[in-house]
C-alpha cells in the first residue's frame, strides 16, 4: 500500500489489502498472481496432509540456492526447507510460476513509459480511501463507537 501511494505499482498476491486496493485504483493498474484467498486453506491442508510435486524451476532455483550459487547456503536454508519439507505455509510453491508469469508482464508493460506513469499516476490519484484520517474515523464509529472530541478554546 505504502508504495502506491508513492507512486509504485504493485505486484502482488490476489488476498488482504491488494484485493481492497485492486476496487480503488481499477484491476489495470495493479498486477496481481497466485491463488485466490479463499483457496489458501485447502492448499495448505494438501500441503500438509497430501502429496505436492515442486514446480521444475523452483527445484532448480533450490539447487542453485543449495550450490552457493547466491551465498552462504545457510543464509538460505530456512526459506528452502519450510517451501520444500514442511508444508510451504505461505504457498510459496504454488504460487512461483504465476509470479513469474506476472513479473514477464510487469516487464513489458514497463516498456511503455507513458502507459506506467499513467499507470502511477492514476493508482496515487485514487489511494484517497487509504487515508489516515478516513480510516481513523471509520474505526472511531464503526469499531470503538466514539465520537470526536469538541475542543472550546
Amino acid at each position: 500500500m505504502k508504495f502506491v501511494l508513492n507512486g509504485g505499482l504493485i505486484i502482488g498476491t490476489c488476498d488482504g489489502a491488494n484485493i481492497e486496493i485492486t476496487r480503488e485504483i481499477g484491476e489495470n493498474n495493479i498486477f496481481l498472481f497466485g491463488n485466490l484467498a479463499e483457496d489458501v486453506e485447502d492448499l495448505r491442508h494438501a500441503h500438509t496432509y497430501g502429496t505436492h510435486t515442486l514446480d521444475p524451476d523452483l527445484v532448480k532455483v533450490f539447487k542453485e540456492i543449495e550450490s552457493g550459487t547466491f551465498g552462504d547456503v545457510e543464509d538460505f536454508s530456512a526459506l528452502v526447507h519450510a517451501v520444500r519439507d514442511h508444508g510451504d505455509y505461505y504457498l510459496v510453491s504454488d504460487d512461483f510460476n504465476s509470479y513469474n508469469a506476472t513479473q514477464a508482464l510487469v516487464d513489458e508493460a514497463y516498456k511503455n513509459q507513458e502507459e506506467w506513469i499513467t499507470k502511477s499516476i492514476t493508482s496515487v490519484a485514487r489511494m484517497g480511501f487509504f487515508s489516515s484520517d478516513r480510516c481513523i474515523n471509520e474505526y472511531a464509529e464503526e469499531i470503538w463507537n466514539i465520537e470526536p472530541l469538541v475542543v472550546k478554546d
